[in-house]
Order: C-alpha cells, then sequence, then structure tokens
C-alpha cells in the first residue's frame, strides 16, 4: 500500500492539468527574474491538497524571484503538485513536490504534509525550497 502511494506521487505531476496564474511582469523590466509554470492535481473532494495548491501559487506570486507564466514555453522551470487529502474531515492533504527544468531534466522532489492551519507556512519553506534547488541547477551548468 505505502508503495502505491508513493508511485502515485511520483508518476501524477506527469499527467496533471496546469493551474490558472496570473500573468508575469514585462520581463524586460524586471531582468532576473525566474519564470515558473505551476501544474496542479487534486481530487475534487481534496479540500486541504487545493488550498495547499492555492496557497503555493500565492506564495510564489508574492516572491521576488519568481513569477508565474501560463504558457510552459515562456517557463524556465514548472513546478508540478499532486495532492490527495489524508484525513477523512480533509484538513490535512499529502503533497508530491516535483520540480522540473526547462529541458525536462529532473531537479528535484519531495513530499509535503500539511494542515490547513499550516498551509502559508508551509507554502513559504516550499518556495525557498524551490529556489534553492534552482540555483543548485545553475552553478552545475
Amino acid at each position: 500500500m505505502r508503495q502505491a502511494i508513493i508511485s502515485f506521487f511520483l508518476l501524477m505531476p506527469t499527467f496533471c492539468p496546469s493551474a490558472h496564474a496570473a500573468a508575469c511582469p514585462n520581463l524586460s523590466v524586471h531582468p532576473g527574474i525566474t519564470t515558473l509554470f505551476l501544474q496542479t492535481d487534486f481530487g475534487e473532494k481534496d479540500t486541504a491538497s487545493k488550498i495547499f495548491a492555492t496557497g503555493m501559487e500565492d506564495a510564489i506570486k508574492k516572491s521576488r524571484q519568481f513569477c508565474l507564466v501560463q504558457d510552459l514555453r515562456a517557463a524556465n522551470f514548472a513546478l508540478d503538485l499532486a495532492g490527495v487529502d489524508i484525513t477523512e474531515d480533509h484538513e490535512r492533504a499529502a503533497v508530491s513536490m516535483v520540480l522540473i527544468s526547462e529541458k525536462g531534466s529532473l531537479l528535484t522532489h519531495w513530499i509535503r504534509v500539511s494542515s490547513i492551519d499550516n498551509t502559508e507556512k508551509n507554502c513559504q519553506e516550499d518556495v525557498v525550497k524551490v529556489d534553492r534547488a534552482i540555483q543548485r541547477s545553475k552553478r552545475h551548468r
């Protein structure tokens, strides 16, 4: 069972529909901003997962280093989130996060277990993780 859940989280990001994100500011006016395409997938009843995905989108929009784009072709990186609520009351979610470069290379993957109460804090921490992974990848080019 545990193996099946882990496999689900590893495979789901490749089949995810895109999230609806706001357009970036003019990148020629804001040089150095990394464009990011966010894809999400969660069940219709997965309230905590949906709240986390929305929180992640908000945290990225508030960041100084990232700008969400709606077209994958305009993105430097893609962040795929696949979530499932893990409690019957839909208060906690397990979210698989996969960061992929524009060339299709897997940069990092982690699983976040988050309660609705900790969504904002966890999303801020995860934006930092994304930034660190991108900075590491740039050093190794």
